[in-house]
């Protein structure tokens, strides 16, 4: 059974095309892994706390930067816990945050084993 990458495939070389080396598309995925464990911490503080606006902002900004990148399953668990923080339906919230952080890893191994991160 194949893994289905966590890319769209279409998205990346379409960014690829725009960008014209590998080099300035490896930096915009490095920069977007790198930021990810910040906004993590965040989302966790404010479950911890029971603040859903910083879930909702951490959220919102993976979302957007996952949707620009192409990383479709990272953009739609993302967009999910910004749907149940704008709700303050924090319940299933720690459990999404989980299912992010696995995609994200996910993301990294896949650039990993492909030579681009």
């Amino acid at each position: 059974m194949k893994t289905q990458s966590p890319l769209d495939t279409a998205r990346v070389d379409e960014l690829a095309d725009l960008l014209g080396d590998k080099e300035s598309l490896l930096e915009l995925y490095d920069e977007f892994l790198e930021e990810c464990p910040v906004r993590l911490a965040t989302m966790r503080d404010g479950l911890a706390q029971q603040k859903a606006d910083l879930i909702d902002s951490g959220a919102h900004a993976i979302k957007g930067t996952s949707a620009n990148l192409g990383a479709v399953r990272i953009q739609k668990t993302a967009k999910l816990i910004e749907n149940l923080a704008r709700a303050n339906d924090l319940a299933d919230v720690g459990a999404f945050l989980d299912r992010l952080e696995a995609e994200i890893d996910k993301l990294n191994g896949h650039l990993k084993a492909y030579g681009l991160g």
